[in-house]
């Protein structure tokens, strides 16, 4: 990615004339944690961990340039098309083109003009992304039995996607995942925390048919992820913050 550039849901700054102009932090995101200072008799506060983290608030100010009013407000609506979805949407940025972000715009966009007759606008976005950046050209790994190494420091969410019928155990470094009545195919997503299959086009719900337990996850380091019978695809989700 070029010096200037960004993504923004398939919104390409290069493609439509758009450039960051003012480089920006994106911050490392706050623990959450709780500290208890009332309690009697410690030289210390109590400490209440959540082991997660909060969203990362930032602004990013990038530029649109073209040839004529039309045009700019073309490329202008494109970028508002591409970020308010009302959900998170993927993001990246030149100075961390290796790592998507999640981004979801929290107020006001102010808009400004150089020069009275200049034909390029400055925007101003303020944005919460997901404490989690994740790695990007990750490949989906499968087969029946696989070793995937982790680069990253922190655990992954991964999705698998198993095909075959009836019962079948899923097996990350170790720790079974039983799964009953599979019928051609089922699918696991840790991070979401559910279940399903798709049926032709139709997304059915198949939490039953998954013992009750946690969703699987992929260490740092080596992990080994097998079935007991047909085959299994991951997408293993590497991510840091």
């Amino acid at each position: 990615m070029r010096r200037g550039d960004f993504n923004v849901n398939g919104f390409v700054g290069s493609t439509n004339g758009a450039v960051i102009t003012n480089w920006f932090d994106t911050g490392i995101p706050a623990r959450k944690n709780t500290l208890n200072d009332s309690a009697v008799g410690l030289d210390r506060a109590i400490l209440f961990d959540d082991g997660n983290y909060s969203n990362r608030e930032f602004e990013f100010e990038f530029s649109i340039r073209a040839d004529t009013e039309a045009q700019r407000k073309s490329r202008y609506v494109a970028f508002m098309t591409a970020l308010d979805t009302g959900k998170y949407v993927p993001a990246t940025f030149y100075f961390d083109d290796q790592y998507q972000y999640q981004i979801v715009r929290t107020d006001v966009m102010d808009i400004t003009r150089p020069l009275v007759f200049s034909s390029t606008r400055i925007y101003k976005v303020k944005v919460s992304a997901a404490p989690y950046k994740y790695l990007l050209n990750v490949k989906n790994v499968s087969g029946t039995s696989v070793t995937l190494i982790n680069p990253e420091a922190y655990f992954a969410k991964p999705h698998f996607i198993i095909k075959g019928t009836g019962a079948i155990n899923l097996t990350v470094n170790g720790a079974v995942t039983k799964l009953t009545n599979v019928v051609n195919s089922i699918e696991l997503d840790s991070a979401l925390q559910t279940v399903w299959k798709v049926d032709n086009t139709t997304i059915v719900n198949e939490n039953t048919k998954m013992a009750i337990g946690a969703f699987p996850l992929l260490k740092p380091g080596t992990n080994t992820v097998s079935v007991n019978s047909g085959t299994v695809e991951i997408e293993p989700r590497w991510r840091t913050l």
